[in-house]
């Protein structure tokens, strides 16, 4: 169980921990709910006077705790240029993980505030109004029903965000990863992230065959090997996510691309983000979609 304060908590740092959402189950979903668009930074917690990262390691940045040190008892995400960037994660963790770059576009999105972890969502959230400057309080709607919530999330897709968090307006502050029975912090995300292990990696190669038009009047091309040329970049990466081997080969820049390959040694072993679609998957994750590298600190 959660201790009731900030205080009470950080004597027993094995107690406290950031909260964190669970998959919703629309079958079982109870309004009303507190809906805004899920954020895809850094998680971040004033502690202390230090800006501290979900594993409740300091975040590296001098120029971030610089800013957002004063921000007490903040629970938020930090963000790097635009939210709704493509590359907004990688942005984000190449910034806010580096020692020693400053004056970047660095935002601090709160969405809670942890004082007293009793208090429910509604009183906590309070406690964030008149923020302002680089530290900003979270979008956010009260949904009543399935049809409002569909509308928002169609919303915020259409804004580029990739889907919802959810909360219970009276509920208190989990210590830990909420649940789906419990309700009490919900993720809504038609793509899903995690992190696989970097072991290995694909040259491109240029299709050198005969351009031909298959039945449906479509450009194809054979892939005779004799005819595949190498071209010295990065095709894609060889992973392991949870004992299946499989490759990430979209969501990369062509910069991106020929820098992993000129350095293949000092990424063997990293943990590669990427997005992919759980539905329908049986064994290797469908569709995956590299999104960029999960420092360890932040794991």
């Amino acid at each position: 169980m959660c201790c009731c304060n900030l205080n009470q908590a950080l004597k027993e740092l094995t107690v406290f921990k950031p909260m964190l959402a669970s998959d919703a189950d629309l079958t079982t979903l109870r309004f009303p709910v507190i809906a805004s668009p899920k954020l895809d930074g850094i998680r971040a917690i004033v502690i202390d006077g230090v800006v501290m990262s979900r594993s409740l390691k300091p975040i590296p940045n001098k120029y971030v705790q610089s800013l957002f040190s004063k921000c007490k008892h903040m629970d938020g995400e930090l963000i790097v240029g635009e939210p709704t960037s493509k590359t907004v994660y990688r942005d984000t963790v190449s910034h806010v993980m580096a020692h020693d770059k400053t004056g970047f576009d660095v935002r601090f999105c709160v969405f809670d505030h942890i004082e007293y972890l009793d208090r429910t969502y509604v009183r906590r959230q309070k406690k964030l109004h008149g923020v302002n400057g680089s530290v900003y309080m979270h979008a956010s709607k009260v949904i009543n029903n399935i049809d409002e919530l569909i509308a928002y999330e169609e919303e915020c897709l259409a804004l580029g965000y990739e889907g919802l968090i959810l909360r219970d307006p009276d509920s208190k502050y989990k210590c830990g990863r909420g649940t789906a029975k419990e309700q009490i912090i919900l993720k809504l995300k038609r793509f899903r992230d995690d992190e696989a292990l970097v072991t290995g990696f694909e040259e491109r190669m240029h299709n050198g065959n005969e351009a031909t038009t298959n039945e449906l009047g479509r450009t194809a091309r054979s892939s005779h090997k004799a005819n595949m040329v190498p071209m010295g970049t990065l095709g894609a990466l060889q992973v392991n996510f949870n004992g299946i081997d499989f490759n990430i080969g979209t969501g990369f820049d062509d910069a991106q691309r020929a820098e992993i390959w000129a350095n293949r040694e000092a990424y063997i072993g990293k943990l590669a983000k990427f997005k992919h679609f759980p539905i329908g998957t049986k064994d290797a994750p469908r569709h995956p979609v590299f999104i960029g590298w999960r420092d360890r600190s932040d794991t």
